[in-house]
């Protein structure tokens, strides 16, 4: 079967397809014609990511009022997915925001997205709070922001609190369904059986694409109802796969995404601390890594060493689990991640202000440059990016620290620093790759 005939079992119109493949519409329907230019390494990709579309027909879809509160990454990738079949309205209380989606751009940096709002005919709309959309909504989402709260070592849950109760105050039997991340038994403490959580598993600058090809869906759930079935029923008809369904206690649910998080952050300081051994006795950490890596029990993902996790949902969410283990005294190795990313920040700033020391024009004057302050790679967010904290390091030593912004031209930035840091290596560096410092092993992979 070739690519065209692949595409038509599945139901997809070329720009389905090309959504799919994260191509242009106009290369994809090259593909279509030419089976050699299909089979290069650039687009062999195609045909397995198309033959794993759910074949499920997208039929007998009850069209549902939808309210998601909170245009973030998870509220409006979802957004996207829902308003293909059901009509959305997003909240924010960010106007700029409300305007860009409104205006059919996305306020995200997310190249599925951009595409999808460009060729697809959704039913989405976003606006401000507005209390009478809770009266006319089947089902309310909320996604906002739970900021961890350094007193209390927890989630802030106030605002989710707060935006229940707003609801409950207008509409009383909605079913309300929790996507923020919460701490284990918070959605049990609400007491309201029309209460879920049901946890996203969402990755920067890849947010839509996570949300239509899900790996699994979760309905975290104490008591089971009509409503909760045909929310899930929802996302399944929704997505482009077949991702397995999973229903469990609201408590565990809250835990997963807990684990999961945490389980990644492991991976991350793990061979974080494996690239300081190494690089500490003079190997190469890329050789080591990449053989114990093709392990198939290990595998190629997260191995790519860094200046730390970072971002959004790591820092917060392993530091709670960690917080959570040692009261129940199962502790050592939860409690020992968010430490391990503390000390390989230290250890990166003191070998970029030891590198910077044997190259620098003036030793008393040195000058650091800092290519992207983004959390990771193909993200524009740099929300607790683990460059931020090396920065504040290096602050302390005596650097003077110089942004690659639009206040100067790349040539001036390259120019006026003395070493040049990077978490994520780019090939515009190449220029000046001698005064480099990155530990993106894994560079050409990207």
């Amino acid at each position: 079967m070739n690519l065209k005939e692949l595409r038509i079992s599945k139901g997809l119109t070329q720009k389905d397809a090309a959504l799919l493949c994260k191509v242009p519409l106009r290369t994809y329907k090259r593909l279509e014609l030419d089976d050699k230019y299909q089979s290069t390494p650039k687009y062999n990709h195609c045909v397995d990511f198309i033959s794993k579309v759910n074949t499920l027909p997208k039929k007998n879809v009850d069209k549902c009022s939808i309210t998601i509160i909170g245009a973030g990454y998870v509220g409006f990738s979802l957004g996207l997915m829902l308003s293909e079949y059901h009509k959305v309205t997003l909240i924010d209380i960010d106007e700029e925001k409300i305007k860009l989606i409104n205006k059919k751009i996305s306020p995200i940096k997310d190249q599925d997205a951009e595409l999808f709002l460009k060729t697809k005919k959704l039913d989405l709309f976003a606006t401000t709070p507005n209390p009478d959309i809770y009266k006319q909504s089947d089902f309310i989402i909320i996604s906002l922001p739970t900021d961890y709260d350094e007193l209390n070592q927890t989630y802030k849950m106030d605002i989710i609190t707060e935006t229940v109760k707003n609801i409950r105050e207008i509409n009383k039997s909605v079913l309300i369904v929790i996507k923020s991340t919460v701490h284990s038994g918070y959605t049990k403490s609400l007491n309201d059986d029309n209460v879920i959580f049901c946890p996203e598993f969402l990755k920067e600058g890849t947010a839509l694409k996570d949300s239509l090809f899900p790996s699994r869906i979760i309905i975290g759930v104490d008591k089971k109802t009509q409503k909760t079935a045909q929310f899930a029923d929802i996302l399944l008809k929704s997505i482009k796969n077949n991702a397995p369904l999973i229903y469990m206690k609201s408590e565990e649910a809250e835990t997963c995404k807990l684990v999961a998080n945490t389980y990644l952050a492991m991976r991350v300081a793990f061979f974080n601390e494996v690239d300081s051994f190494l690089e500490d006795k003079g190997l190469d950490a890329k050789k080591v890594i990449e053989g114990a890596s093709l392990d198939p029990r290990i595998g190629e993902y997260y191995n790519n060493p860094s200046f730390g996790y970072g971002g959004y949902c790591l820092p917060k969410d392993t530091q709670v689990m960690a917080n959570q283990s040692l009261r129940s005294q199962n502790h050592e190795l939860l409690a020992s991640i968010p430490q391990s990313n503390k000390s390989r920040k230290e250890q990166i700033a003191n070998k970029i202000y030891e590198f910077a020391l044997k190259i620098a024009k003036d030793r008393n004057n040195i000058v650091i440059g800092v290519y992207s302050l983004a959390a990771k790679q193909g993200s524009d967010n740099q929300r607790n990016s683990a460059i931020l904290d090396v920065i504040d390091l290096l602050k302390i030593k005596g650097a003077k620290i110089l942004l690659n912004d639009e206040n100067i031209s790349f040539e001036e930035f390259c120019s006026s620093s003395d070493v040049v840091i990077t978490n994520r290596y780019s090939n515009k560096l190449d220029i000046i790759k001698d005064k480099v410092y990155t530990r993106d092993l894994f560079r050409n992979n990207w």
